[in-house]
């Protein structure tokens, strides 16, 4: 019934006179199923929660538990070179995938956590995630350069996620280039801000611009900048969820650009 009224109320073809009338049981009816429909969806988001605390706490405590005694075997000054090189892989294989499960953790939040929307200033936290990433790479050159007066509606804390899995996307491929450039323009159209993203580093081939903001899809090995996967698939879902689309881009004189819609600050 709920599906019948949805198409009839969608079908621009249907006049007035030809919406059909529903009894008081009806509404009652459909109100259950909406309800239904609600129940269901807070079961599920629930059962997300349950699973994102598992992987949280019971994947994160052996896996540490294997990069601190791994570290403490290759400390060992007896241990012999081939051991040693043996233990720091499986030291090394831990991070990752304590890396993973972290990325893992950031993609569920980003698909159920709460939205609380408020006027940001996309720019700021453009320049918060760029001495972030300083400070993790100092011996890193790079040039950030950002357009002001990028004032956005949406929540500061995802916008903040979007933007740091932007920008170290462009970071990370650029490990071949003797400095990082990164380039945080936008443009008002209507109500909303369309803000671009600009790197100059390895680039992609467009054939697979869908592909690569999908979950676990990988264009480029680890001696690119390739990672765990899932950056681009989390920044795309928190512009989803903003009611924007995040589009990829290759450039023709190399590097990538990476294109979203946000609703603009009146006035901005």
């Amino acid at each position: 019934m709920l599906s019948t009224l949805v198409r009839g109320l969608g079908d621009p073809s249907m006049s007035d006179a030809r919406v059909p009338e529903f009894s008081i049981d009806d509404v009652a009816a459909l109100q259950r199923q909406l309800d239904a429909c609600r129940a269901e969806l807070a079961a599920l988001r629930q059962e997300q929660a349950t699973f994102a605390h598992g992987i949280s706490h019971d994947l994160r405590a052996p896996l540490r538990a294997i990069e601190s005694f791994a570290g403490l075997a290759a400390a060992d000054a007896g241990l012999a070179a081939g051991t040693r090189g043996h233990v720091e892989r499986v030291r090394a294989a831990a991070t990752r995938m304590s890396g993973l499960i972290e990325a893992l953790l950031e993609y569920s939040r980003a698909g159920r956590a709460a939205l609380d929307p408020d006027w940001v200033d996309l720019g700021l936290l453009v320049e918060w995630a760029g001495a972030e990433l300083r400070e993790a790479d100092p011996s890193r050159e790079a040039t950030i350069d950002v357009d002001p007066g990028l004032r956005v509606r949406g929540d500061a804390h995802l916008l903040k996620v979007l933007v740091q899995q932007l920008l170290d996307n462009a970071w990370k491929f650029s490990r071949t280039r003797d400095c990082v450039w990164i380039r945080v323009s936008g443009a008002r159209a209507g109500a909303r801000m369309h803000v671009a993203v600009r790197d100059a580093g390895c680039g992609f081939d467009m054939r697979y611009a869908e592909k690569m903001l999908q979950p676990f899809q990988r264009l480029h090995g680890p001696e690119q900048g390739g990672g765990h996967g899932l950056g681009l698939a989390i920044a795309q879902r928190i512009v989803a969820r903003h009611g924007g689309q995040l589009r990829a881009h290759a450039l023709a004189e190399g590097g990538s650009e990476f294109r979203f819609d946000l609703e603009a600050a009146p006035g901005g």
